[in-house]
């Protein structure tokens, strides 16, 4: 009898061992299963949106304290961990530390939205609505808000204005406005001018990141009246693999950018966003810990903004 419950007892020990020999194998195979992914810069973020960007990476967030600060509202990310570029697991948590605030807002997104939206956002962020302006738009249905002061993520006092410009709809017949032609290739700009005997002046400049013959810039502004008499002046790309190189009014600065340690290769991507609107600069495939140094030709307040396989995680002005 005392030789079964021994024989019991073995049994039993050795069951327990096998289990947690296999729960231990089966957590360290899912842990290393488990894709790796770059760590997206949130700081700067309201909880909400740093939610948003890591889920979609399969990363979690867990607050790990809240501080007073004079610079970013109530509930936006000040610091994160790990830091921005880092490799790390797909389930990782990243821990925040969100701000506390003092007087300040963001200012909400309210362009395309009708009045009455726009009104009950702007009064969820606690700032007043003030209608500046008024006028006919091809791009926005009546009532819709057309352009907004200050604009859409800015950090502002709370009980702040932010004043709009309202569109009356499409324009009375014998109105002549502008098109929005960003984007859309030179041809149909030639024949809508054509068409409205538009005297206009085509500017050709180099940019990378737009194909051949796209209009990057208009002036004036899509929804300005028009006369017989303006001039609209359009800048085409001429899909050259320089950048901006022929423009002797910028100045040239060079970026130092050390890429994070990891397990394997990353795609680098930097982007410089100017006067002249957003340019890709900088692309290639890069070992961690690789050094680079990029030229910068830039025209007027600058930014740049460094991701790692499609993943933001650097800002910098420049």
């Amino acid at each position: 009898m005392k030789k079964k419950y021994i024989e019991i007892a073995l049994v039993t020990v050795i069951s327990i061992f096998v289990v947690i020999f296999v729960i231990n194998w089966s957590i360290k195979a899912l842990i290393h299963n488990r894709t790796d992914v770059i760590v997206p810069k949130i700081e700067g973020r309201s909880l909400q949106e740093a939610i948003d960007i890591v889920s979609l990476l399969g990363l979690g967030v867990i607050k790990d304290g809240e501080e007073y600060n004079a610079k970013l509202p109530p509930g936006t990310v000040i610091r994160q961990l790990p830091y921005p570029g880092m490799t790390v697991r797909e389930g990782k948590i990243i821990r925040i530390t969100l701000s506390k605030g003092s007087d300040l807002v963001f200012v909400p997104e309210i362009i395309g939205q009708t009045t009455k939206i726009a009104e009950l956002l702007v009064r969820k962020n606690m700032m007043t609505l003030e209608v500046k302006n008024e006028q006919y738009s091809l791009r926005f249905e009546k009532n819709k808000i057309i352009s907004q002061n200050p604009s859409p993520d800015s950090v502002v006092d709370k009980n702040g204005v932010i004043s709009v410009t309202v569109s009356l709809g499409v324009p009375p017949e014998g109105m002549l406005l502008m098109p929005e032609f960003v984007g859309q290739d030179i041809n149909e700009f030639k024949k809508w001018s054509e068409k409205n005997k538009i005297t206009f002046q085509v500017r050709e400049e180099e940019f990378e990141s737009s194909p051949y013959n796209i209009v990057v810039s208009q002036e004036p502004q899509a929804d300005t009246v028009l006369t017989y008499e303006t001039q609209v002046v359009v800048v085409v790309s001429k899909g050259s693999t320089s950048i901006l190189s022929t423009q002797p009014q910028q100045t040239g600065d060079v970026f130092h950018y050390d890429v994070p340690q990891g397990a394997k290769e990353q795609k680098i991507q930097v982007m410089l966003i100017d006067s002249t609107g957003e340019h890709q600069i900088y692309s290639s495939v890069q070992q961690p810990g690789s050094k680079i140094d990029i030229p910068v030709m830039k025209k007027g307040k600058s930014k740049l903004r460094v991701f790692i396989n499609n993943i933001l995680v650097e800002e910098k002005e420049l």
